[in-house]
């Protein structure tokens, strides 16, 4: 489970409070149970024993394949730990049930027809590295410049050591220490369900203990992890944790490591397995929210990669045609001139060279709107203060009277979309200019719903069919298609022409990426 640094998302005291909560209830809870004079209880039952074993042994094999798979992947040394650690308790938890489907727990002592030392070796050798090994993930996801490590080694190594030490107790079982005196053994043997002596095994309290304590700092390492990141995956780590601190309490009150016997410990184990799988499935959530939204910024960014090449190749087009084709064209055009004054140049040539003329001035105009709209599209910056620098130089350069109004600031549209609107209004003032005989030119934006850019001219109108089919403006629609917005067009002789753009405001995301 990930211990990753990012933006907090529960808040902090809330989870605290219920790390709290858990504490007391566990500590009152054993407080309760030492003190019940009956000692404390256990059952015998083994549909229940191996439900236990498998849920835990199929939980930490999730749980050390998905960290596993995070700590390969993101080159990270605390999951990695991690996924060892759960490697061990998982391992641990299949030999257990392996032995028992094949026969093999009464020679390894894991019966109540005679019980031994291996089973509660093997419990406190697999759960004591796994504390240690989780204590080490807590220490590194906080540290900074821990070297890397490698997958397969951290994976493997700890669970290799463990079942090595496993099968060689398994064959010196004689010569094993007596973590529990055979008095106690026996009396298990008899009376499994019966409590055990206080004191009667004090090297098993003090181990468990340890070990205990181990899995209660590896919780407080979590919990410091928590504050740091805010997941919800790491407050969970570190409740589940704080419960395999107590179930090892328990466990040292009675070692029920045999097969069939159910104790509290065991109960508190599955408990412990149980929160393991919902912060598995809370990381998980974190973690497609996570990918979601790196996923959207990488795609901002690369539509303002694109926008931004798209505007500098703008620039260089239009520096290319000022600097080459319309230089050519005026150059073009001087030479036409000083033909035109050649002494006995008449008739059919001078009508000629007056074409010529005329075509000349027609493509140096073009090559100057071209250059304009360009640079018009390749400015950056609000759209409203792009626009009103646009309208004063129509006016400048073409001796109209050109009006912008707003009722009030624009929204975002996106770069794509703010370049495609900035053309179509430049497209409706070039055909003021060539067709509406106009001495007034209006630019109004509007929000409600939409944004709206209308422009309107006093100049004398057109026929509806003309409105429809020339003029350019089958290209401002296809112009206004791409960015989902709607160009109406509406003109009457003699009494000017309406254009308006409408672009629907809900539709922003969309713009953007147009």
């Amino acid at each position: 489970m990930s211990a990753d640094r990012g933006i907090r998302r529960h808040p902090p005291h809330a989870a605290e409070l219920g790390l709290i909560l858990l504490v007391l209830a566990l500590s009152l809870f054993t407080a309760v149970v030492v003190a019940l004079p009956t000692g404390v209880p256990a059952l015998v039952n083994d549909r229940f024993d191996v439900m236990i074993v498998t849920a835990a042994t199929l939980v930490a094999g999730a749980v050390a394949a998905l960290d596993w798979a995070r700590g390969r992947v993101a080159h990270d040394p605390a999951a990695l730990l991690r996924s060892s650690a759960f490697a061990v308790l998982a391992l641990l938890n299949s030999l257990t049930l392996i032995a028992g489907i094949v026969g093999a727990d009464a020679r390894l002592g894991a019966t109540l027809d005679d019980p031994g030392q291996l089973p509660i070796m093997s419990g406190v050798v697999g759960r004591g590295v796994s504390a240690a090994l989780l204590v080490a993930a807590g220490w590194v996801a906080l540290s900074r410049g821990v070297p890397a490590l490698r997958p397969v080694l951290v994976l493997v190594g700890p669970a290799a050591a463990v079942f090595g030490v496993l099968v060689t107790a398994a064959l010196v079982q004689d010569a094993l220490p007596l973590l529990t005196p055979q008095s106690v053994l026996d009396g298990l043997s008899t009376n499994p369900t019966d409590a055990v002596a206080r004191g009667a095994a004090p090297a098993l309290v003090v181990i468990q203990t340890v070990i205990g304590a181990g899995f209660l700092l590896a919780a407080l390492l979590a919990h410091r992890s928590y504050r740091r990141s805010g997941r919800a995956a790491d407050v969970l780590l570190a409740a589940g944790l704080l419960i395999a601190a107590f179930s090892q309490v328990h466990s040292a009150l009675h070692p029920g490591s045999f097969s069939g016997v159910v104790t509290i410990g065991d109960v508190l184990r599955l408990a412990f397995y149980a929160v393991l799988l919902i912060g598995v499935v809370a990381e998980r959530r974190e973690d497609l929210a996570e990918l979601r939204a790196a996923t959207m910024e990488v795609r901002r960014l690369a539509e303002s990669e694109f926008a931004a090449v798209a505007l500098e190749e703008r620039a260089r087009l239009a520096r290319e045609i000022h600097d080459g084709l319309a230089q050519d064209l005026w150059y073009a055009k001087l030479k036409q001139s000083r033909l035109a004054q050649v002494a006995g140049f008449g008739g059919e040539a001078e009508q000629l060279s007056n074409e010529v003329g005329g075509a000349l001035d027609s493509a140096l105009g073009e090559a100057r709107d071209a250059v304009a709209a360009m640079r018009q599209g390749a400015q950056s910056g609000p759209l409203l203060d792009i626009l009103m620098r646009q309208v004063d130089d129509f006016a400048d350069r073409f001796a109209l009277r050109a009006e912008l109004t707003s009722n009030g600031p624009l929204p975002e549209i996106g770069p794509r979309a703010q370049a495609e609107v900035l053309r179509i209004v430049k497209e409706a003032l070039t055909n003021v200019r060539k067709h509406a005989d106009a001495t007034v030119v209006r630019v109004d934006v509007s929000t409600d719903d939409h944004l709206r850019f209308t422009v309107t001219d006093n100049g004398r109108g057109f026929r509806s069919e003309a409105v429809t089919t020339g003029f350019g403006m089958e290209s401002m629609r296809q112009r206004a298609a791409v960015i989902g917005a709607e160009l109406t067009v509406s003109s009457e002789p003699q009494n000017g022409t309406r254009i308006e753009l409408s672009l629907p405001i809900k539709r922003k995301k969309e713009t953007d990426g147009a």
